[in-house]
């Protein structure tokens, strides 16, 4: 299937879950790199994934309300 599905380290996740209380919503292209760059010391990671990581985080959220 699909090729090998991103797996977000623990780290990672902090890193996203702390930007996202932070008011991050939509990172634009310049952000998701730096983003990246960040997260890449933890474990593979591309900036689609963090793009997708909020947007799938904003469709959870929605859903809980």
């Amino acid at each position: 299937p699909g090729g090998t599905r991103w797996n977000p380290t623990q780290e990672q996740i902090g890193i996203l879950e702390m930007l996202y209380r932070g008011g991050m919503r939509t990172p634009n292209g310049q952000q998701i790199e730096d983003i990246t760059a960040q997260l890449s010391r933890y474990g593979k990671i591309e900036g689609k994934n963090v793009f997708y990581w909020f947007q799938n985080h904003k469709a959870r959220e929605r859903q809980k309300q």
